[in-house]
């Protein structure tokens, strides 16, 4: 299986890539979490260079404009959120 790699970082959320296939993850407190699932019940795993395959799932890695454009639009939420509670 091929290895992950960060592509990018922005705050909480990270774009992966693995394989030619990318995903956008979240990373807080140690953890990484996968976008997918109800809040308080996302896939997690310890934050280490192959966690990522354990909370994406493999219909979940994208081709690189999709999860460019997802990762993008995650990022500004997070700034416009920021500004709003600070």
């Amino acid at each position: 299986m091929p290895k992950v790699r960060t592509v990018s970082e922005h705050g909480s959320f990270r774009l992966v890539e693995r394989g030619g296939r990318y995903a956008v993850i979240e990373a807080r407190d140690g953890q990484i979490y996968g976008l997918h699932g109800e809040a308080g019940d996302r896939p997690s795993a310890p934050d280490r260079p192959d966690a990522a395959e354990a909370v994406v799932a493999p219909g979940d890695w994208n081709a690189e404009e999709e999860a460019r454009r997802r990762f993008e639009e995650l990022t500004a939420r997070g700034e416009d959120l920021a500004r709003k509670i600070w």
